[in-house]
């Protein structure tokens, strides 16, 4: 059993570096990969620290989870077996405290204006904090006050705050899409970056972004060679969206990936190795990915 898709106190997951470690130790996970938010600290830490080098038995690949845009829509990629210092270096320099926090207001300013100007009601004078708080949940939060705004979006995205980001962020027809494009690099700028120090990316959890066709925007992305794999095995996903992928990976000459995306205690139900007990997920896959031993 692996997992290639989980994360630390060092991006929005609850458990340290040291206590991800040893939980996958305690399982018995044959391969772990911790993949924070832009960010590749924890292995840091680990080359640092003899004590965490000793806590986990198994094979650690170097993973990242970065954030980009593509055809103008937000996604998530994973990053792995890169050279470390470089790339944490160049993140580190792209995702400093400040610039972090002016793309936050700047994101929360653009969606207020949209709001204004297509008419959707909202709070008069809405304070926002970037230091605590998503420009699009305190939107969100604040739309769903106003009964009259049921009219522009759907039942589910009116009750679900999840999907209202994920299709905020995806769909062009939504009411509030915003080009994230000048906030986060392109997928052919990481693709270059993580080629250029030795890595693989692939494209996360597909499924997750509200999408018309999902294998479509797939297509897109491999005519232009922008991706080494794709993550196949996701917590998230159906038999049938596995089965789907499996094939195309297949089909195209694909690396797989797979993880049940832990964040610790924050979703508890979603446990490193298993997900939602749908995975079970095998060493096989990373067998032909050329990997340098940490």
């Amino acid at each position: 059993m692996i997992d290639l898709h989980s994360h630390t106190t060092n991006s929005d997951g609850t458990w340290t570096t040291k206590e991800l470690l040893t939980k996958a130790e305690e399982i018995g996970l044959e391969v772990l990969s911790i993949t924070d938010h832009d960010t590749a600290k924890s292995y840091v830490e680990i080359e640092k620290n003899k004590e965490l080098q000793n806590i986990y038995k198994g094979k650690l690949i170097r993973g990242a989870e970065l954030n980009c845009t593509f055809d103008g829509i937000k996604i998530e990629v994973l990053a792995y077996n890169f050279d470390l210092h470089p790339i944490q270096e160049w993140l580190e320099n792209y995702y400093t405290p400040e610039k972090n926090r002016n793309r936050l207001i700047e994101e929360f300013n653009d969606l207020v204006d949209i709001c204004n100007a297509k008419r959707i009601k909202i709070e008069n004078n809405l304070k926002y904090n970037p230091d605590t708080e998503y420009p699009v949940d305190v939107i969100y939060y604040s739309i769903v006050k106003f009964e009259e705004n049921k009219k522009f979006f759907t039942k589910e995205q009116w009750e679900n705050r999840g999907l209202f980001f994920r299709t905020c962020t995806v769909d062009k027809n939504f009411p509030l899409y915003r080009d994230f494009s000048k906030q986060m690099p392109t997928l052919e700028f990481l693709n270059n970056l993580i080629h250029e120090y030795n890595g693989k990316i692939f494209l996360a959890h597909l499924y997750l972004y509200q999408l018309e066709d999902h294998i479509a925007y797939l297509d897109k992305i491999i005519d232009k060679g922008l991706l080494d794999g794709v993550e196949v095995y996701h917590s998230s996903f159906s038999d049938e969206q596995i089965q789907t992928l499996e094939s195309y990976c297949n089909s195209k000459g694909l690396l797989m990936s797979g993880g049940s995306d832990c964040h610790g205690e924050k979703k508890r139900d979603r446990k490193l190795g298993i997900g939602y007990g749908n995975l079970n997920i095998s060493k096989k896959i990373v067998d032909n990915w050329n990997l340098v031993q940490l």
